[in-house]
């Protein structure tokens, strides 16, 4: 004990500690920084039908989306499927651009990062709006988003997604009004 003597004399006490479990231990803050702006970069494009952003956030070789617990909102499909970037940005575009206005908050950001893959779960409130609707104006998935991102030579991208719908508010109908609007040219530029 003679390093606790001399720093107990030197006005300083160090206590010994064990390792810090990888649990415990901080993600590194870059890290979880890019993954998160990768997560919100999907959303916040989407709204903005900037559709070539979008589908810079996924893995190139593809990514499973499961929408399986909203496959009624037009954009989901009855299980989950791996799709390349594009081919997820053509779903998405068949009902997105039919609304007149979207906006997707995600927020309260849980991420685990192992080697180069993470994990992250994120809340989601996603407000859908047509004016004049049948039923009302407006539709809106209150939720969580589960992601798993891969590290690739262009940062973090996305290879699976899976949205849960834990309550809807407004008129249910609004994802069915939006495609329809779509096919028929109705929807806003994209």
């Amino acid at each position: 004990m003679p390093e606790l003597a001399a720093a107990s004399l030197a006005g300083v006490v160090t206590l010994p500690v064990g390792p810090a479990r990888a649990a415990d231990r901080p993600e590194p803050s870059s890290d979880r920084l890019a993954i998160i702006e990768t997560i919100d970069a999907i959303g916040y494009h989407a709204d903005r039908d900037q559709w070539d952003r979008v589908a810079e956030q996924f893995n190139p070789a593809g990514a499973v989306i499961d929408y399986t617990s909203c496959s009624a909102a037009a954009a989901g499909g009855a299980e989950p499927e791996r799709l390349a970037p594009d081919d997820i940005v053509a779903r998405w575009k068949m009902v997105l651009p039919g609304y007149a206005y979207t906006q997707h908050l995600i927020s309260n950001h849980l991420v685990r990062i192992q080697g180069d893959e993470a994990v992250a779960t994120s809340v989601v409130y996603a407000t859908h709006i047509i004016p004049g609707a049948p039923g009302g104006d407006s539709w809106t998935f209150l939720g969580d988003y589960q992601h798993r991102l891969i590290r690739t030579s262009a940062g973090w991208k996305v290879d699976r997604m899976t949205a849960n719908l834990r309550a809807e508010l407004g008129n249910p109908d609004l994802p069915r009004f939006a495609a329809e609007r779509v096919q028929a040219g109705l929807g806003r530029s994209g």
